[in-house]
């Protein structure tokens, strides 16, 4: 079984460079150092560190293992925290952390403050669901979810979706347009990972190939600047672009007959008590909804 009090001083040898910079940084002597790395490398079976003019740099074997290493260490962390009810981290894909999240965080800590801190950490989606699977977050807010096994996983809001153009655009004196109209503008992508196209397909019958593509851009902010400069349309959820649309810079329509909206997941462990910090949050969203 893998200690992780070596597991710590493997990865601060490589985050230091060294076993004497590693051991100053540490607070323990040098001798104890290469102890921990040697025992651990004999419990690996495989050699982890190679020392070379002063230096120590991971072997391919401890550059394999150092990912799984920080896992380890941040994953215990998190384990201890949980323990000794010390604080909550929320994992929440782009869109959500950026324009929902915040709010909601700032109530839910005046309200319970006896939970601690609260951390948000903002990614993608893929991201946010390796972070939860990792146990790097307490608690996931995602804009789909792939029913993997030992979750617990609920639909807390639904979202409406938009169709955004700029404010010179034909459809600008519009309050809806035909879903048929999509096909003949150029659609600009945003995030990877968000499960728009699923939902063209799935509510619409659009396929990614029936549409004219236009820039595929990393970011909702990135698309809303494209779609003010006016090379082409995109979709979104409306919470993101309500400032925008406030201040006349975008307009927002909604598409005739099949108005669309994003299902957003609230996902934890399966495992958590009731009475863990993760749950508290996952009801403040049921009764904020």
């Amino acid at each position: 079984m893998l200690n992780l009090t070596q597991v710590e001083t493997f990865v601060t040898v490589v985050d230091q460079g060294g076993f004497h910079e590693a051991a100053r940084h540490l607070g323990v002597s040098q001798p104890t150092v290469t102890q921990h790395i040697k025992k651990l490398e004999a419990d690996l079976a495989r050699p982890l560190i190679v020392r070379r003019h002063g230096k120590a740099t991971t072997t391919g074997h401890g550059a394999a293992f150092l990912p799984f290493a920080r896992t380890l260490l941040t994953v215990a962390g998190r384990a201890r925290a949980a323990l000794y009810g010390r604080g909550l981290v929320i994992g929440a894909s782009s869109n959500i952390g950026v324009y929902l999240l915040q709010p909601m965080v700032k109530a839910f800590a005046a309200a319970l403050p006896e939970i601690g801190p609260v951390d948000v950490r903002i990614g993608s989606n893929p991201e946010t669901a390796d972070r939860l699977e990792a146990s790097e977050i307490d608690i996931a807010l995602m804009e789909w979810w792939d029913d993997r096994p030992g979750f617990d996983a609920r639909v807390w809001r639904e979202e409406p979706i938009v169709v955004i153009v700029p404010p010179d655009h034909p459809w600008a004196g519009q309050v809806s347009v035909d879903r048929r109209a999509l096909l003949s503008e150029p659609l600009i992508g945003g995030e990877p990972g968000t499960g728009t196209a699923r939902l063209l397909e799935k509510e619409l019958g659009i396929v990614p190939a029936d549409l004219k593509a236009g820039p595929q851009l990393g970011s909702t902010e990135a698309v809303k600047q494209a779609v003010r400069a006016g090379m082409g349309v995109s979709l979104t959820l409306q919470s993101a672009v309500r400032d925008e649309v406030a201040a006349g810079s975008l307009h927002a329509l909604t598409i005739e007959k099949a108005p669309l909206a994003k299902s957003l997941y609230a996902i934890l462990s399966d495992a958590l008590p009731p009475a863990s910090p993760a749950r508290a949050f996952d009801g403040f969203l049921s009764r904020a909804a």
